[in-house]
């Protein structure tokens, strides 16, 4: 067998010589490639088109809470003393006026009742001197008339010179001292009729005392979302019994970013709240805008007016001073909630006031090529 035998089959030789295979065309690509190439070019083209005409949103987060009228209100003792019964729990929807709690005065209960009795002794010895008194002053006013008659007619005697001067100013003494007793008995009993009615105008104003401090009334329409004093506890005026939310404000979400970044909040931007109680990946975020927004970093005692809870307090403060700002809920009467969600429907319940949420506020929009621009210009030499 020759070396080209031993090489290449004698088929393989035939194909390779025979010319009948010069004017077959060559295949290229397959179908399937040029499905894949058209695909390619589609998407390519969409990225170059998003790029332009696409945006991408530059966002800043925060921390925050949904409240009712972006604030929450307290009731307060004004007096001191034990609570007795605490008359409402969380959730319940009270009337302005409305007692919430009892609070024991055993001090001014003891002094009520230590007026009452001196009142009913002073009345005992009022009634008994006036009637003493009326008594002798009847004898007073009786000599005091004879006296006066006396006079009467020893003046006419004085004038006839049948009596002396010295008579006569002896008798109008004793009328004059006669009159003196009258006008001083009175006086006493008037001055026990005064001394009866300071004693129940005391009284009343014990009473009035005791059922102010006693009662402890709600000066809001509300709904209590929590009491943070129990039957038992001592407390001192001012103390806060609990806290209510408005019944008639619109649910607002007050939302706390760091000052670096809460400068750049203005008011109309859009907000994404994802409340603490709903799992964004499955029911999404509520849609927001922007309110209004705080000038300058609040202080703790500015959060502590607002949400009334000195643990959050220092949740939301962070390591520095945050920028507040208040975003409205978007309404959407087709939602559980009441309000719109990312989602279709958002969670199959409504979002109560108190809830801790996050937030996330779009300050700029972007469009995908302005990232690219810079990097493509520096890398050609540009400016």
């Amino acid at each position: 067998m020759g070396i080209g035998e031993g090489l290449f089959r004698k088929s393989a030789l035939e194909k390779l010589s025979s010319p009948e295979q010069l004017d077959v065309m060559m295949r290229v690509t397959s179908p399937t490639g040029w499905i894949a190439l058209v695909g390619t070019g589609i998407i390519l083209a969409f990225v170059v088109v998003w790029s332009v005409v696409g945006s991408i949103g530059i966002r800043v987060d925060g921390q925050g809470m949904l409240i009712r009228g972006a604030a929450v209100y307290d009731v307060s003792s004004g007096a001191q003393g034990r609570i007795e019964q605490v008359l409402v729990a969380a959730g319940d929807r009270i009337k302005k006026g409305q007692v919430v709690a009892k609070i024991a005065q055993p001090e001014l209960t003891l002094k009520i009742a230590n007026t009452k009795a001196g009142l009913v002794q002073l009345e005992a010895q009022r009634t008994a001197s006036g009637q003493r008194g009326s008594s002798i002053v009847g004898q007073y006013q009786a000599q005091a008339r004879a006296l006066r008659e006396k006079v009467g007619v020893q003046q006419r005697l004085v004038a006839r010179g049948l009596l002396t001067n010295g008579t006569l100013l002896r008798t109008q003494e004793q009328l004059a001292s006669t009159e003196a007793l009258i006008s001083q008995n009175k006086d006493s009993q008037s001055g026990q009729v005064i001394r009866v009615e300071d004693l129940k105008r005391q009284l009343k104003e014990l009473e009035e005392q005791l059922a102010s401090s006693t009662d402890i009334r709600s000066p809001y329409d509300g709904r209590v979302l929590e009491v943070t004093s129990s039957g038992g506890n001592m407390i001192s005026p001012g103390t806060r019994l609990l806290t209510l939310e408005p019944l008639n404000a619109p649910l607002e979400t007050v939302i706390y970013i760091p000052a670096g970044e809460g400068k750049k909040v203005r008011p109309g931007m859009q907000v994404r709240i994802s409340p603490t109680t709903v799992k964004a990946e499955e029911y999404g975020f509520l849609v927001g805008k922007v309110k209004s927004v705080s000038e300058f970093p609040v202080t703790p005692e500015g959060l502590r007016k607002v949400l009334r809870n000195d643990k959050l307090v220092e949740t939301l403060m962070g390591k520095s001073a945050p920028i507040e700002a208040v975003a409205t809920l978007i309404p959407d009467a087709s939602t559980p909630s009441g309000y719109r969600w990312s989602s279709s429907k958002g969670p199959p319940t409504q979002v109560n006031s108190g809830t801790l949420a996050t937030a996330s506020v779009v300050v700029e929009s972007r469009t995908p090529i302005s990232y690219v621009l810079p990097v493509v210009k520096r890398s050609l030499g540009g400016g």
